[in-house]
């Protein structure tokens, strides 16, 4: 998991392991959050590296090194906050009611913009967009800019735009972007 960890509940019994790059939702780069279940503790490879042997920060409570003290104190506020709000439960709403507003936009511009994904599988906290006409791009990344949005161009490797409306983003955020 990565940009969907702290967006929505989720039951954590039917994973394995949960391996999750956090920083998009919970706190600052390079946090990582680990759940693994029990019964697969105690059972790496002689290969594997002493840092993925999930037994030794078992058994050291996971204190084997030094504890990111930073990055824990950060998620530490993150985890308050999402309680404040109401929990996982009500920071779905909400992010359900951000990507609802702008997948609706996108899906009412009578195709001027387009959703390359399908509606059952659309993500809750990236929303890629394509232009009618794909000349139009550089200057929506330019405009944008001048209304301090950031960061729209897409990933290299899928081209169009990407919105990313990770928890922290607020409604208005979204609504601007609409507008």
């Amino acid at each position: 998991m990565s940009s969907n960890f702290c967006s929505k509940p989720v039951d954590v019994s039917k994973f394995g392991i949960i391996y999750a790059g956090a920083q998009k939702n919970v706190g600052p780069s390079g946090v990582t959050v680990v759940i693994i279940r029990k019964d697969l503790i105690g059972n790496a490879q002689e290969i594997t590296p002493v840092m993925l042997d999930f037994k030794i920060h078992d058994e050291d409570k996971s204190l084997y090194n030094t504890p990111p003290c930073y990055g824990i104190y950060m998620c530490g506020l993150v985890f308050e906050d999402l309680l404040e709000q109401g929990g996982l439960g009500e920071i779905e709403k909400k992010n359900k009611r951000k990507a609802d507003l702008l997948y609706n936009a996108i899906d009412e511009s009578k195709g001027f913009y387009r959703c390359p994904v399908e509606k059952s599988v659309r993500s809750l906290m990236n929303v890629p967009f394509t232009f009618e006409k794909s000349e139009l791009e550089a200057e929506f990344v330019k405009e944008a800019a001048k209304e301090k949005m950031v960061q729209l161009k897409g990933h290299r490797s899928v081209g169009g735009m990407r919105a990313s409306i990770y928890n922290a983003m607020p409604l208005a955020g979204v609504e601007k972007l609409i507008s």
